[in-house]
């Protein structure tokens, strides 16, 4: 009776335990974009992110996305940047993954929305993993 109850605990832990592996999202996905890096998070098809830009004086951002070092990705990214009335002030996709937005901005807030469209699995997650570069010029 022992063994059957440490077997089932044993296998309910190996499918519960997936479940609360973090992808790359949060209860509260938005995040601040300021000048660097940002840290590498998974992207997962239909769960985008979506990151606040706010600038206190007018200048010119540059955004660009990179992935894991000595990751050939094959991920297709889309990056939207918005202003604060919901205006798409630029908006870039790339099959490859890297993106490059610059734009010059007055003051404000602004959004930036970041999709992919990722399979699961495959030989690494690290292939569906990004990160934004910022600098204000």
């Amino acid at each position: 009776m022992i063994k059957k109850i440490a077997l089932t605990a044993a296998v309910v832990s190996l499918f519960s335990v997936p479940a609360f592996a973090n992808f790359g999202t949060t209860a509260s996905s938005e995040r601040v974009l300021q000048e660097g890096s940002t840290p590498s998070v998974i992207i997962n098809s239909g769960q985008p992110h979506t990151y606040q830009l706010n600038l206190d004086e007018a200048a010119t951002v540059r955004i660009a996305s990179s992935h894991f070092p000595g990751m050939h990705s094959i991920l297709p990214m889309k990056a939207e940047l918005i202003d604060a009335q919901g205006n798409t002030l630029s908006q870039v996709r790339s099959s490859g993954g890297d993106f490059e937005i610059r734009e010059a901005l007055p003051a404000g807030q602004y959004s930036l929305v970041v999709s992919g469209n990722s399979a699961p699995g495959g030989e690494s997650w690290d292939a569906h993993r990004y990160s934004l570069h910022v600098a204000f010029e």
